[in-house]
């Protein structure tokens, strides 16, 4: 029976391709967002705010993908737990 917050085997390939898809969405968002601020900087220079503003949405992608290796190493650590308690306790 699977407990609430318990990691199976099972769910490694989902969380794998979760955390692909999500680097290569950030990654496609913050080359998108400077090609955005490049446009930006060759208009008009009445485009401050834009292009503060997209500044500051690249920097947000940024720093959230500073984080995940922190979550990919979270999702590891928790799959071995399991592993662990599934063979000490398998003897039960």
């Amino acid at each position: 029976m699977k407990r609430m917050g318990q990691v199976t085997l099972g769910a490694v390939p989902t969380m794998v391709t979760t955390l692909v898809v999500i680097g290569i969405v950030l990654g496609l968002g913050a080359v998108i967002l400077q090609q955005f601020v490049n446009n930006i900087n060759t208009g008009a220079s009445e485009n401050g705010s834009a292009v503060n503003a997209t500044i500051a949405a690249i920097g947000g992608i940024s720093t959230f993908a500073d984080f995940q290796s922190v979550i990919a190493i979270v999702l590891v650590a928790a799959v071995i737990l399991g592993l662990v308690g599934l063979i000490a306790f398998a003897a039960r």
